[in-house]
């Protein structure tokens, strides 16, 4: 009986280490609330950007480096190049107050012959060709570096097919997904397993 108790108690204990594993996981939305169907055309292994001289001229040239390195750190699935303006698939540029009172950042798909599509075209399956991010210098003002970074890092990740984690089912935390103004460098776990979901490890 005593073998039996302790038995019992070494399976009740196993499980309750088993939820909580499960439990501190992250886990991504697969639904368009979070992961954009449609992608930028030829997927993420190949993404050639071109930073245009405002980035720096307004001092946002560290936060779209970090992006673009930790993005790319964050899958086998996604690569980034550098490329001239005329050929890159991701373009980047920086203003002040050039976006609508209080939008720190604004990511917007095109094809190459200039047409744009929408972002909820995109949320629900169309693939577009060019991605323009525009950092707002004017509206950021004052923000500490990982402030910055989280900021590039947010439209850049919408580059790469992520919608808000705001949006229901949302996600309690801090995340580079979640609109607003977070200190953070790196995307957060959370950020990764959306990643992942739409282009692997």
């Amino acid at each position: 009986m005593k073998n039996l108790k302790w038995a019992k108690k070494s399976i009740l204990t196993s499980m309750t280490v088993a939820l909580s594993l499960m439990a501190a996981t992250a886990s991504a939305d697969t639904g368009t609330a979070h992961i954009k169907i449609g992608s930028i055309s030829g997927g993420a292994s190949s993404i050639t950007y071109w930073v245009d001289s405002s980035v720096a001229s307004y001092g946002q040239n560290g936060g779209v480096d970090n992006a673009i390195s930790k993005w790319d750190a964050a899958s086998s699935g996604i690569s980034f190049s550098s490329a001239s303006s005329s050929t890159a698939k991701l373009k980047v540029y920086a203003g002040e107050y050039s976006l609508p009172a209080n939008v720190y950042g604004e990511t917007s798909y095109w094809y190459f012959n200039g047409q744009q599509i929408g972002a909820g075209a995109i949320t629900n399956g169309q693939n577009y060709e060019v991605a323009r991010v525009v950092i707002d210098a004017g509206w950021t003002s004052g923000w500490e570096q990982s402030e910055r970074y989280m900021n590039a890092g947010h439209e850049i990740g919408h580059v790469l097919g992520l919608n808000h984690f705001e949006n229901a089912p949302a996600h309690s935390g801090d995340h580079w997904m979640k609109s607003g103004k977070y200190k953070l460098t790196s995307p957060t776990a959370t950020d990764l397993a959306h990643v992942r979901t739409k282009w692997g490890w």
